[in-house]
């Protein structure tokens, strides 16, 4: 069974709205600043009853952070998208996921770029930890959702500042999903990851790590999480 109450509101009520032949795509952005400081980004996109349903939602997808909304049509579809801007990780909070920085150390006796790991855990599935699922059950959940969202993805970038010195490898269900990067050392660098949605949603949780370096003032923070969730950072 694939329990989605981990998934942003407008998520779930694209996935409850799957009968009705209704399909998205979901999008995620961090950009960390050399001051630690940032932006978060979500968009859903869809056509259909759920982009008919998105163009008439104004609950704010990231609330309780304050964000500013917006709806737009892209391309034929409905794009439903939020930001939130923090000044470090610690202002925001989120019940589904966990950002983390954490300074690794300082390169030419502390006279060089500072050394950095960004972490996020996307909690996919909040399953119990005695909740086991036999094999017959995953591969029905997986027929089951790439017919619905076959050919729809799931997309996470974060914006860092300064060097990649590591992107940790990542694999889902047996797939391995290959980032691209995109940038230079005086802009930032983009990682992004993209996969295909009913992927994601097969999983318990996706982690994307990436070490980089950069001259700054850097420290360790993290999101905060309510005290009766389990970030798994």
């Amino acid at each position: 069974m694939i329990r989605f109450r981990a998934l942003p509101k407008l998520t779930v009520l694209a996935v409850t709205a799957v009968s009705l032949s209704a399909c998205f795509d979901l999008d995620q952005k961090v950009a960390i600043g050399r001051d630690g400081s940032g932006s978060y980004e979500i968009a859903v996109a869809a056509e259909g009853l759920v982009g008919d349903g998105l163009k008439q939602d104004r609950d704010n997808m990231l609330k309780p952070n304050k964000a500013v909304s917006r709806t737009e049509v892209v391309n034929g579809k409905v794009v439903r998208s939020a930001r939130a801007d923090f000044a470090k990780l610690s202002d925001l909070s989120f019940n589904s996921e966990a950002i983390s920085l954490h300074v690794l150390g300082h390169s030419l006796f502390g006279l060089g770029p500072t050394q950095v790991r960004f972490r996020r855990v996307f909690l996919v599935d909040h399953a119990e930890k005695d909740h086991a699922r036999g094999h017959s059950d995953d591969d029905m959940s997986h027929e089951v959702l790439d017919t619905f969202f076959g050919g729809h993805s799931y997309t996470f970038a974060v914006t860092l500042p300064g060097s990649i010195d590591r992107i940790a490898p990542m694999t889902i269900d047996g797939m391995e999903i290959k980032p691209t990067v995109t940038g230079d050392i005086y802009h930032g660098h983009t990682i992004t990851w993209r996969m295909p949605l009913s992927l994601a949603l097969s999983a318990k949780q996706i982690a994307f790590e990436v070490d980089f370096s950069a001259y700054g003032t850097f420290a360790d923070a993290r999101t905060r999480t309510p005290p009766h969730e389990k970030s798994g950072a």
